[in-house]
């Protein structure tokens, strides 16, 4: 029991860290996944657009799994609502300065990202917060986006590690797509984060790939976006 209550207070501090759920529509419990136009909604590294989401969980077939999906969901909703403060580029997120590498919240980003404990019990929440879906489908989803650039990006608006990223790929003048998960139409965020932990095992966001390869997010990973930049690794493979 004490264990399993470690690993819960440390997927907790996580999650605020990283900032582990996207919204959801009511619409996004029945089992159906919308088609491919509907629920990408990709953005390029050029574009400013954006869009809102409703904050409501839906409707659940298991209620233990969605009293507790629900409660975590809440938590991290009041979160990053009291924590978003507007950038020096007019985004509304969690302070920049926790991308920082040397920030405590990096730190223990780092920590928990390389504890097969930790990704484990984020996996488990993505999956509850996922629900049923059509995983093959979602998959082939990702694949398929991730093969269509260069350089891909699945980010959260709010994160400010996705930002980040972005902002060093712009300043390095490197074209890329990202896909908000958050801005995304019913479910399909979530279901997508619980995909991309089965396939790489990395629920966290940014989660990056070049030329089709998961590089992990900003700071860590496989092994991260300023890891390969430092190395000059990311020059040789862009």
């Amino acid at each position: 029991m004490y264990s399993f209550c470690l690993l819960l207070l440390i997927g907790l501090l996580q999650v605020g860290v990283l900032s582990a759920f996207v919204p959801s529509t009511p619409a996004a419990r029945t089992g159906t996944l919308p088609c491919a136009s509907s629920i990408i909604s990709k953005r390029d590294s050029n574009s400013n657009a954006a869009s809102s989401t409703s904050t409501t969980l839906g409707e659940m077939k298991r209620p233990l799994l969605d009293q507790i999906a629900s409660t975590l969901f809440n938590l991290e909703m009041n979160r990053v609502e009291s924590s978003s403060v507007p950038d020096d580029k007019g985004r509304t997120g969690e302070p920049m300065e926790w991308a920082a590498d040397d920030s405590l919240a990096n730190k223990f980003s780092e920590l928990v990202a390389g504890n097969d404990l930790g990704y484990k019990f984020k996996q488990w929440v993505a999956d509850i917060v996922a629900g049923d879906y059509d995983e093959e489908q979602v998959e082939i989803l990702v694949n398929d986006f991730v093969a269509a650039k260069k350089v891909t990006m699945f980010s959260f608006t709010t994160c400010p590690f996705c930002r980040q990223a972005k902002d060093y790929l712009e300043q390095e003048g490197i074209a890329y797509q990202a896909m908000e998960l958050d801005e995304l139409e019913g479910n399909s965020g979530n279901e997508i984060r619980a995909t991309l932990g089965k396939m790489i095992k990395r629920t966290s966001v940014p989660s990056i790939f070049i030329n089709g390869k998961a590089i992990g997010g900003l700071n860590d990973g496989l092994p991260g976006l300023m890891p390969l930049a430092k190395s000059g690794e990311l020059k040789k493979m862009i």
